[in-house]
């Protein structure tokens, strides 16, 4: 049900590209029919910022990587109603967290990490499209659900050529689709931005870069043992 007063919208800014707020305003028309349902009040971008104590929606761009970083996230979280995780960054800590993880000690975290994520957009960047219709959906109050489909599958659905098969050290079977396979559409390989799969098999995708000589990056090795580590744990 759509509320009779507009819901108030931040948007703020972790350690990050700012590339995902970018595909906000690439939204064009359809941005400005988001601003007509919502009152954005704070948002730097913007140039937005007004006084307000509570926040209905806040979304959030960017990995934690300090302390003062942890100490904004946990004050957003306060006063907002719902924290939507924007982007790879928020959603798992993207490249800086993979590169921590590799290189130890940890610097970076996900946002899930510090305070309690409501609704998670992946992607490096996101999708303006999938930006406007979480939105939409939480402004109609319906379920908000990802769908499990990998890249691999929506490559085959595209029927786009296998990068596997050409030797390219694509990560299209492991990781969550909903993005039309756009890298590998446009012969670029999968990077693995949207998140693995529920059902994701590294074992079988490190296997298949050995059977066709592609390299194993370390990335894919860490990837691995933090999925066996989680098994272990549960």
């Amino acid at each position: 049900m759509i509320p009779k007063q507009k819901p108030r919208v931040g948007i703020f800014n972790l350690s990050s590209c700012e590339g995902c707020i970018v595909q906000i305003l690439n939204l064009g028309e359809k941005l400005l029919d988001l601003l007509k349902l919502f009152n954005i009040v704070d948002c730097r971008v913007l140039g937005v910022k007004e006084d307000y104590n509570k926040l209905d929606i806040a979304i959030i761009e960017g990995c934690v990587m300090s302390f003062e970083e942890e100490v904004k996230a946990r004050e957003i979280r306060e006063r907002s109603e719902i924290v939507i995780a924007l982007g790879d960054c928020a959603v798992s800590g993207n490249i800086n967290f993979m590169k921590d993880i590799t290189n130890k000690p940890h610097k970076s975290k996900p946002l899930s990490e510090v305070i309690k994520v409501d609704h998670e957009i992946p992607g490096c960047p996101i999708s303006s499209e999938e930006f406007y219709r979480v939105l939409i959906d939480i402004l109609m109050g319906k379920k908000i659900t990802k769908k499990s489909i990998t890249v691999c599958s929506e490559c085959v659905l595209r029927e786009n050529n296998c990068l596997l098969e050409k030797g390219v050290p694509c990560l299209g079977p492991i990781t969550r689709g909903d993005c039309n396979a756009i890298c590998p559409s446009n012969n670029r390989p999968c990077f693995g931005c949207r998140g693995l799969a529920d059902d994701a098999n590294i074992d079988a995708l490190i296997k298949a870069f050995r059977d066709r000589n592609i390299p194993i990056s370390q990335y894919l090795i860490a990837l691995n043992q933090m999925k066996h580590k989680g098994g272990e744990e549960r």
